[in-house]
């Protein structure tokens, strides 16, 4: 069902304008890393949805919580349960856009500086969000590649009171999808 939610989200997004090339993802990956005194906490999700509109340059991604693996049950068990809620809130969206569409040359092979912009929502929250990233293209598939921090109270994800010394405000996020062309069937 959760999957089903995931691919409309990204068929409807490929309906609007479909004359504009498109690059999909279905295995997008998205890191999660924070360092404290008592701890590492380290997740990744290789199930991050993408669509990108290389002539707009809009930008959508989507993923389902739970689909984050930790390397301790515990700290997944945590994650889940007591600071995303995964069951209250399912899903983290980003909508947006990459302002510098227009310098990129998508026919030939390179890499470009790229900044972004959008309304990024976890935890039920929404933030707008304006970060740095790397466009590669390389025999037809475009690497996007963004480093950037969430801020946990900003998304209002509580920490519980025995943590709150031993956990960061921000959380380090490293995201990785390599789109390739999106080819409707006809």
């Amino acid at each position: 069902m959760k999957s089903r939610i995931i691919l409309v989200l990204i068929f409807a997004c490929l309906s609007i304008g479909m004359q504009a090339q498109k690059y999909i993802t279905k295995t997008g990956t998205i890191e999660i890393f924070s360092e404290t005194p008592m701890f590492t906490i380290e997740g990744i999700n290789r199930k991050v949805a993408s669509v990108i509109n290389v002539e707009t340059g809009d930008v959508v991604a989507s993923t389902l919580v739970r689909s984050f693996k930790f390397k301790e049950a515990l700290v997944e068990e945590h994650f889940n349960e007591n600071y995303i809620e995964s069951d209250k809130f399912p899903k983290s969206i980003f909508k947006g856009k990459i302002m510098n569409i227009d310098k990129i040359d998508f026919s030939k092979d390179g890499s470009y500086e790229i900044t972004f912009e959008g309304k990024l929502t976890i935890h039920g929250t929404t933030n707008y969000i304006k970060e740095k990233g790397n466009l590669t293209i390389k025999e037809g598939v475009i690497t996007v590649i963004v480093d950037f921090s969430v801020s946990l109270k900003a998304y209002k994800i509580k920490v519980e009171k025995s943590y709150e010394d031993a956990i960061k405000d921000d959380i380090l996020l490293k995201i990785h999808f390599d789109y390739k062309p999106y080819n409707k069937k006809k």
